[in-house]
């Protein structure tokens, strides 16, 4: 009765093809198979099956031997070239040991004897769909370790590139923080960035708690007020100023969607330090603009004289 609790409970899951060419058979274990499994395909022969096999995706093989067109053996051995690793139980109410020889020799593990035996059938079932069991677990922490390395692969490899870059970088993966280069830390104190790291502060609230435009910089039109409004602003403007334990910062701040293992939202903040370069062209257009005015004011001075002579002359 456990083993029968187990099957039911492990079996839902699977998807099954049964293979039988006695129509009343067929229909009779079929019904017994729905109570184990999650769906049972049905095929008249091994050809009719091995079609049926080629275009499904099933757990597991449930075969009659002697067929007509295509008999159970032949059909197993084309299965095992494409599919190797899908389980077959083997059902025939011969026990001649040329088919058992056989059986083994293509790889089937699973023999049942007909008349079928309730008893029997439920325990070489339950042993089949306990081993699919154990190798799906197998293969899901295989995979799990597989997936912690690339995400341990990809921390190092952000820290390797990031890290020999002056630009401070932030990565997000599913809206929380996935890694912080050493640039971005050093722009603020420790006790900010712990803050930051334990995603109690989202960037955007971080940040703008740190925005500092003046009136000088705000005439320039190109820096954000607030960080969300990167979002919806032109690739014009996405400069931030900020305050930082450096002092005021100017960077030209870039978004870009990143492939982590498959991760639905990575996202990359990258801060372009443009301080330096931002001042110089601040200072450099006013000076543009002090030297058209003192060039107009010249020119109209000139010229106002030159009028002055002229009507004198003229007068």
């Amino acid at each position: 009765m456990h083993n029968l609790q187990d099957l039911i409970l492990m079996g839902k899951e699977l998807d099954i093809v049964y293979i039988e060419d006695d129509q009343s058979l067929q229909k009779e274990t079929k019904n017994i198979l729905e109570r184990f499994f999650k769906s049972v395909t049905t095929a008249n022969n091994g050809n009719e099956g091995l079609d049926k096999i080629k275009i499904g995706e099933f757990d597991l093989i449930i075969t009659d031997i002697e067929m007509p067109f295509l008999n159970g053996i032949d059909m197993c051995k084309e299965v095992k070239k494409f599919n190797p690793q899908t389980p077959i139980v083997v059902i025939s109410a011969y026990s001649n040991t040329d088919y058992l020889i056989d059986a083994v020799e293509v790889g089937i593990n699973y023999y049942i004897l007909k008349p079928i035996q309730m008893p029997h059938l439920i325990q070489t079932l339950y042993n089949v769909v306990q081993s699919i069991h154990d190798k799906k677990l197998a293969q899901s922490f295989a995979d799990q370790e597989k997936a912690n390395l690339m995400l341990k692969n990809s921390e190092k490899m952000l820290n390797e590139i990031t890290n020999s870059s002056p630009n401070p970088v932030i990565v997000y993966k599913d809206k929380k923080i996935f890694f912080i280069n050493s640039a971005f830390k050093a722009l603020f104190n420790a006790e900010e960035i712990v803050n930051l790291e334990k995603n109690e502060l989202s960037l955007s609230a971080f940040v703008n708690q740190q925005m500092s435009v003046d009136s000088v910089l705000k005439e320039s039109g190109d820096y954000l007020d607030y960080l969300d409004d990167l979002s919806s602003a032109t690739e014009k403007r996405n400069k931030i100023s900020i305050k930082t334990a450096q002092g005021r910062k100017i960077f030209l701040l870039f978004v870009s969607n990143i492939d982590l293992d498959g991760a639905q939202e990575s996202v990359m903040y990258t801060f372009n330090d443009i301080t330096v370069v931002e001042y110089q062209r601040i200072q450099l257009d006013t000076y543009n603009e002090h030297m058209s005015d003192l060039t107009y004011s010249k020119y109209k001075t000139t010229a106002q004289s030159s009028d002055s002579i002229i009507n004198k002359l003229d007068f």
